[in-house]
């Protein structure tokens, strides 16, 4: 206290200074009054960054002092890619640090870059930009910078040559900003030689001058030097703007700093939360600021995919456990922090809008989807693009990937401007049209799209529970789009060989062939550290290094037999843990999840499955009704499958149906006989199918744009005498309807256990058929949702309601104990309190139904076992195959991983023997099981995603500068931001934002 000095040690500097002291006037004045240089270095750089860095350097203007700065960049992945493959440093440099500085929103932050402004002016400020790098020279990205900074660090310097220097902790929570966010120690050069002291001063001469290992200096960028001259103030600043005493320089008492005003504090707080997603350490951020707590799992998905981006990967977790939440905080944290300012989503159409609905509830971002002329937000505006590309416009898009496919979409899309982060749902759907000959690539509409659009995006996301539907091949084909080295990517043959070699007996694999691949993906991807510091405590480190030499031996087979037993067993784990799967493919699976509760991990059920088939038999008039519509699909499959192969696709629809409910396939007959006298209202799916019959297809086949083309007319004339009979037929249809007999028998039956059930249909039809039988028994308790949105019965008819009413109401099973879900539900409604799902009817896929059964056995279910009851009508071909193959495969007892190729073989098996004549069926249905038993057997030498895949690194959540409690009190309570907000009517503590 006293006098302001006029050199540093006639002042009484502490040894430490925190969160109690006036590190303003009791520290920084005093210091930079008595000094004639001033060394810092901060942290990223950004207007919060440089901000603190300034405090007080007024004083050192009015002394005529020098300042040098090191401030660091947060290199994107990419920039980092960049650079690798010669792209000039400097200009990467120059993107980097304009990308994270934004302009500043408080008079405070203005003034203290004012003061480094003018210094700048005067040419008595040097700023240098200062990266880590590796062993090559190559600049480190942000993510993995961090560690690297020291940002506390400060030398004062006076004329007579004392020095001052303070090292210590960042505190970026909101309240440590609030006082300034500082915390730090004091060495002193006149007590005598320190050790601190002089490394501090030797360091940070190294680094301004480009002699410290592992790391590179540059001067600021001309545009980053520009950007801040623009604050130059038009006289020399004299004061700080948190020093008290106006304008004068005098020297007087230092004060107790106080922020007087309840508005310069707002200004600092609402700084604050502007410039805290550009902080070092904010990595989690995006996370603490969500409405949702993400799992163990999840957050270690999202934590490796954000500190590593750009590079790419596959979201592959089991049906359930929540890929749509690891790629919502995946953007939302890139998005805040700026690595990701254009991002597009592609998914199915059918959960576009729960796609769009996700996002803003659960991660507050409002991505408008496309629907082929305007974007529509997550309130339903319209947003007309406003130049020729509708693309070029947008920082976050959804568009469905049925549109984008299509050529004559393709061709804008991917001349729009360039990505920084593409995200796909459902990405199994991207695959090649045969696969009986792998050498031989034809990929469809969407991997087309996919393989074109790759070039046009830094990051990429491709997210599947089953990438595998018919042949391994498949994953080939999309963990190409992930980046493969060598002769992984060469050709599908020899990435399958690999795991194909590692089933045989040690002395018949082809080591070299093996080791050559292990080789190629070291030689991009690097030895797993963790991997070898695990393999050196197991095996010593004179055995590692005998391992690790198999990678470069000539003849590793023969060397690999004559290791010892220890080494031996990790040099194969070494092969196995270095592929492209564990590097690029995350699974999580229910199996791991357990194991994670058992070693108190993860605290939360992970519950069983009880599934039981139901036989239905049919009423006599519905079986012979049943028969003639099956013969008349048959017939006309087979006549315009003659005319044109895929045409018949549309009598595999009406057999769908039939399996479904008389009703759906009634309204199906209908619109195709609209279709047929050439009727045809609105838009949709062609052929007088709906979005129900052709989506999945679609995504996969192309069948739309063939399906679009005229089909036969004779067929078409002779149809329709067809069509008129049956409909005529099922309007005579009497009773009720035996499927829904046995539903409400089985309501009854659960209700005496269970307070609530799920039923799926794959058809709207059939669910607005269900809902008005069951209305007369249940009124108000029955609601629906589908892709038309929630629907509920209030007494007179069914109205619209929100899924986050729907999902409440249900969640309590007071006034609502039965919701009917169509496929468009299989996302978004995540339902852990309800204990039982009735598949009212059993799509042809079974991974169709994992989908379905998935809204129930999730993390945290209330109950230990989930009940499933899958209905099938007694004595059809779905009823005959599913039974056969029982003794084989525990129908959905849990969640399949290596035969999800196999499962899919049985929806094709199925509609091959629903096509075929009654007479010869049973001789088809004898050969194709024959064929699923071969499969079967031969399933242990497939490639199982379980086993090769990794789960993604174990991480716990980094403390976040701002909580999401925090964020909500400052915004909620700051006078001048108060206004804006008013309490939600029925959910504590939230709030709606007035627009």
């Amino acid at each position: 206290k006293g006098p302001l000095p006029s050199r540093l040690r006639d002042y009484p500097f502490k040894y430490t200074y925190g969160p109690g002291d006036d590190r303003v006037n009791e520290f920084y004045i005093p210091a930079l009054s008595a000094s004639v240089q001033y060394d810092r270095s901060t942290g990223f750089f950004s207007s919060t960054a440089l901000a603190v860095a300034a405090t007080g350097v007024a004083r050192l203007i009015a002394n005529g002092g020098r300042m040098r700065l090191l401030v660091g960049a947060q290199l994107a992945e990419d920039d980092v890619e960049a650079i690798r493959r010669g792209y000039d440093l400097r200009a990467r440099v120059e993107a980097a640090t304009m990308r994270g500085f934004a302009e500043p929103e408080s008079q405070f932050v203005a003034d203290r870059l004012a003061a480094l402004a003018w210094m700048i002016a005067e040419g008595h400020l040097n700023v240098q930009v200062v990266l880590p790098v590796d062993g090559r020279g190559i600049p480190r990205p942000a993510m993995e910078a961090l560690g690297y900074y020291h940002p506390k660090t400060g030398i004062f310097t006076d004329e007579t040559g004392d020095r001052l220097a303070f090292t210590g902790s960042s505190n970026e929570s909101l309240s440590g900003w609030v006082q300034n966010y500082e915390e730090f120690f004091v060495f002193r050069s006149w007590e005598g030689p320190h050790a601190y002291l002089a490394e501090a001063i030797g360091r940070f001469e190294r680094l301004w001058e480009g002699r410290e290992i592992g790391w590179i200096a540059l001067p600021i960028p001309e545009a980053a030097r520009q950007r801040l001259l623009k604050y130059r103030p038009p006289r020399a600043p004299t004061h700080d703007p948190l020093e008290p005493g106006g304008h004068e320089i005098d020297e007087r008492p230092a004060q107790k700093m106080l922020l007087s005003t309840g508005q310069q504090r707002e200004q600092v707080i609402v700084q604050f939360l502007r410039d805290v997603p550009f902080f070092p350490g904010a990595s989690s951020l995006g996370a603490s600021t969500a409405a949702i707590q993400p799992w163990p799992h999840q957050f270690s998905v999202s934590n490796q995919a954000i500190t590593h981006f750009a590079r790419r990967y596959m979201l592959a977790d089991e049906v359930g456990l929540g890929k749509t939440i690891e790629a919502g905080l995946i953007l939302r944290q890139l998005f805040l922090s700026g690595l990701v300012r254009r991002a597009l989503i592609l998914a199915p159409k059918s959960v576009l809008r729960q796609w769009q609905e996700e996002l803003y509830e659960k991660f507050a971002l409002n991505v408008p989807r496309y629907d082929g002329a305007v974007f529509i937000d997550a309130f339903g505006r319209e947003i007309v693009p406003p130049g020729d590309n509708p693309w070029d416009d947008v920082s976050l898009a959804l568009a469905s990937s049925q549109l984008v496919k299509r050529r004559d979409r393709q061709a804008t899309l991917l001349a729009a401007r360039r990505w920084n982060l593409v995200l796909v749902d459902e990405a199994h759907h991207a695959r090649r049209k045969e696969f009986q000959n792998p050498t031989r690539y034809r990929p469809n509409r969407l991997l087309e799209l996919l393989n074109a659009l790759e070039a046009r995006t830094e990051g990429l996301l491709l997210m599947t529970a089953t990438p595998m539907q018919v042949h391994p091949v498949e994953v080939w084909d999309l963990v190409r789009l992930l980046g493969l080295s060598g002769e992984w990517g060469a050709n599908a043959q020899q990435f399958l060989r690999f795991f194909q070699e590692l089933r045989r007996p040690l002395d018949q694999a082809d080591w070299s062939f093996v080791f050559r691949l292990v080789r190629d993906e070291v030689a991009l991807a690097g030895l797993d550290p963790r991997f070898v510091a695990t393999a050196q405590q197991e095996i010593g480190p004179v055995a590692w290094r005998q391992v690790e030499a198999l990678l470069h031996d000539r003849n590793p087979g023969r060397t690999l037999a004559q290791l010892a037993p220890p080494p031996r067993a990790v040099a194969i784990k070494m092969v196995r843990h270095h592929t492209p799967l564990r590097r690029l493919v995350f699974r999580n699976t229910r199996a791991l999840l357990r194991q994670y509760v058992r070693q108190g991990i993860l605290q939360a059920n992970v519950p069983t499955r009880a599934p039981v088939p139901v036989w239905i038999p049919m009423r006599p008039t519905e079986r012979e009704l049943y028969d003639r519509i099956e013969e008349y699909i048959t017939e006309f499959y087979q006549k315009y499958e003659q005319e044109r192969k895929g045409l018949g696709f549309i009598m595999t629809v009406y057999r769908r149906r039939l399996t479904s409910s008389f009703y759906a396939v009634r309204r199906s007959l209908e619109r195709r006989l609209d279709f047929l006298l050439g009727k045809r209202p609105g838009e949709g799916a062609p052929a007088g199918l709906d979005e129900d019959d052709s989506e999945q297809e679609d995504l996969s086949l192309d069948l739309e744009e063939e399906l679009a083309e005229e089909g036969p007319q004779h067929l078409n004339r002779e149809e329709i005498e067809y069509v008129e009979d049956f409909l005529h037929r099922l309007t005579l249809l009497q009773g009720r309807d035996s499927k829904v007999e046995q539903l409400l028998a089985d309501l009854q039956e659960i209700f005496r256990t269970r307070d609530k059930v799920l039923v799926f249909t794959q058809y709207t039809d059939t669910m607005d058929f269900l809902r008005d039988q069951l209305k007369e028994v249940y009124g108000r308790q029955v609601a629906c949702y589908s892709g038309r949105g929630g629907e509920r019965w209030d007494g007179v008819a069914w109205v619209e309601t929100t899924k986050e009413e729907i999902k409440n109401d249900f969640r309590t099973g007071e006034e609502l104990k039965i919701l009917l879900c169509t496929e468009a539900a299989s996302e978004g409604l995540n339902l852990q309190t309800c204990g039982v799902l009735i598949n009212y009817d059993m799509p042809w896929n079974p991974m169709r139904v994992e989908q379905r059964i998935g809204r129930i056995d999730r993390i945290g279910q209330r109950y230990r076992e989930v009940q499933i009851r899958n209905y099938f009508y007694e004595g059809t071909v779905e009823a005959r195959v599913y039974q056969a193959l029982s003794n084989r495969i525990d129908w959905f007892q849990a969640v399949v991983g290596q035969l999800q190729p196999i499962l899919a073989q049985v929806g094709q098996v199925i509609q091959t023997l629903a096509m075929v004549p009654e007479a010869v069926r049973q001789q088809a249905l004898k050969q194709e099981l024959e064929r699923i038993e071969r499969a079967l057997d031969e399933a242990q030498a497939g490639l199982d995603l379980d086993e090769w895949a990794a789960t993604g690194e174990r991480a716990r959540p980094a403390e976040s500068p701002v909580s999401l409690a925090e964020l909500a009190h400052e915004l909620t309570t700051l006078p001048a931001l108060k206004p804006h907000f008013r309490p939600h009517e029925s959910i504590d503590d939230a709030f709606w934002l007035k627009t």
